[in-house]
């Protein structure tokens, strides 16, 4: 996982954290750090105490401290509650009101998508239909087409060239 030591929101997420944890003291002082998710806006990890907040996603100061508020209810809920917590249930629901904000569990942000690098063909030994797949299968196990009963074999693998999807 890459990580960025320092952003243009830095001082905005300091700022944020100084209020939370005096309004809202976890026992504890979390941590802020700058990871490369892709779609994931933030995570908390509790047994390390740490924020973790996308520099790829989070692009404007107000996602940034909205996703920063959603990641400390968690460490709250849990700080609270224990590891039972640990979710987007009744307790961590009850901090982000408590935090002044609307519990809200998934972000709408626009998010780079993982594109398919190849395109693998499988076909069924009985009927012949292609079953086509982004991924090969693990090996050293059969696998049967749902429609015939018929064994898989690998066909082909086809890689795809660089082609960018819109999110």
């Amino acid at each position: 996982m890459s990580e960025s030591s320092s952003h243009p929101f830095d001082l905005a997420v300091a700022a944020k954290m100084r209020e939370l944890t005096e309004r809202f003291p976890l026992g504890y002082q979390a941590q802020v750090v700058w990871r490369g998710y892709r779609v994931t806006a933030g995570m908390a990890y509790y047994k390390k105490g740490v924020i973790g907040l996308s520099y790829r996603v989070l692009k404007d100061e107000k996602m940034v401290i909205d996703t920063l508020v959603h990641e400390y209810a968690h460490l709250l809920a849990v700080s609270r509650h224990g590891h039972k917590a640990a979710n987007h249930g009744p307790e961590w629901q009850q901090a982000m009101l408590d935090l002044g904000e609307t519990p809200k569990v998934r972000h709408t942000y626009t998010v780079e998508r993982n594109v398919a690098r190849q395109r693998v063909t499988y076909q069924c030994v009985k009927c012949g239909k292609p079953i086509v797949r982004t991924r090969r299968l693990p090996a050293k196990r059969r696998y049967i087409h749902v429609d015939c009963g018929g064994a898989l074999k690998l066909a082909k693998i086809e890689r795809i060239t660089s082609v960018k999807l819109d999110s």
